[in-house]
């Protein structure tokens, strides 16, 4: 299947007339009330973002003054609950993250691949077709295309992506440095009391990395996992899409690159976090009993708990949030839906190649 290439520059075509065409169909389908919120929250949404860079607290000199305390990573796959996991944290009122804090806690959220963190030393940067910020140093690979993103810890590219403690550099350990003490300066209630908390799937496999260029600051992790049969499978069947900028459509590979990719993430994660400060979580633990695992969260963290963060009725997203069906209420029977229907073949390889992470993060083999 041909890929469009990025890269190229096209010029849209009457832009004023698709303007008003997008404004014609906006006010048919949400009416003049509905039209002005969301024209209101996209102008919320790029202020909050331009706040990184232009905000009173640098403009007075407290970039310098910013205090990076025991960071801390949520680290696993894309689709495997981390977005509404990470929500809680950053609703907690001492908590940092990519672009806000608890009063806007639904903006993007991994620092690898922010649209407005645009000095974030290019080692820690994620570029893939997905996200719509692919360069020249992305290669235009013969069977992946332009498309990393589940794709970044398969076999085929994981010496790519994957980075230990030998690779950190000096200009890259003070651009990192910089980055979080941005975050702070822009969005934290206090900057001397705030903690930033990231969802960078990327670092996944690149925990030795990023611990040795914040050893000095105490980085921990949380490890967020979901049963990985149904995580698999649901990557089968919303990544691998020519929507994606995916460009093979043959079903065995798409179950090989799943069981790499999410085998090759936990078994480095669980191997590079050991001797550090980490913390496993489950998925269909968190669906159960939220408040027992933010609560345990909390304290591996050294945050107070806090009741707004947990899911619950009465709490509104603010203006210019993104995917605001990833809350309240939470969306039981996710996992159940690619359960019931699991490909024998996708079952076979997760048991050949994971059997003993499986075990690892005690969830139940199955048979194909």
């Amino acid at each position: 299947m041909p890929q469009a290439d990025p890269l190229r520059s096209r010029r849209p075509r009457h832009p004023a007339g698709r303007l008003r065409r997008a404004v014609a169909r906006d006010l048919a389908e949400r009416g003049t009330r509905g039209f002005l919120r969301k024209a209101v929250g996209r102008l919320r949404y790029h202020a909050q973002l331009a706040r990184y860079e232009l905000n009173l607290r640098r403009l007075t000199g407290g970039l310098s003054r910013a205090r990076i305390d025991r960071p801390v990573f949520v680290l696993g796959v894309q689709g495997g609950g981390l977005t509404v996991l990470a929500r809680c944290l950053y609703r907690h009122p001492r908590v940092v993250y990519a672009s806000g804090n608890s009063e806007w806690w639904a903006g993007p959220d991994e620092i690898h691949n922010c649209p407005h963190i645009r000095d974030l030393p290019e080692p820690l940067v994620h570029r893939s077709f997905h996200f719509k910020n692919v360069t020249s140093a992305v290669e235009n690979h013969p069977r992946f295309g332009y498309q990393r993103s589940w794709l970044y810890a398969v076999d085929e590219l994981l010496s790519e992506h994957r980075k230990t403690a030998e690779d950190a550099d000096e200009g890259t350990t003070r651009g990192l440095h910089r980055v979080l003490r941005k975050l702070l300066t822009a969005y934290a209630h206090d900057p001397l009391t705030a903690r930033i908390v990231d969802m960078s799937q990327l670092y996944t496999i690149q925990v030795p990395y990023i611990a040795r260029m914040l050893e000095r600051f105490s980085p921990m992790f949380v490890i967020a996992a979901r049963n990985p049969y149904a995580v698999c499978a649901r990557a089968v069947a919303k990544e691998y899409v020519a929507a994606h900028g995916c460009p093979f459509d043959d079903p065995e590979m798409k179950i090989a690159c799943a069981v790499e990719h999410w085998t090759n993430s936990f078994r480095l994660a669980l191997d590079d976090t050991r001797g550090l400060p980490r913390l496993i979580v489950r998925y269909e633990d968190f669906m159960a009993d939220p408040e027992a695992v933010v609560r345990e969260i909390d304290s591996f963290a050294g945050l107070e708990f806090d009741a707004r963060q947990i899911p619950a009725p009465g709490q509104p997203f603010p203006l210019g949030s993104l995917e605001d069906n990833k809350w309240y209420p939470l969306r039981a029977g996710e996992n159940e839906r690619y359960l019931k229907a699991l490909d024998p073949a996708l079952v076979r390889a997760l048991n050949a190649r994971a059997g003993d992470l499986l075990k690892q993060l005690g969830y139940e083999r199955i048979e194909a």
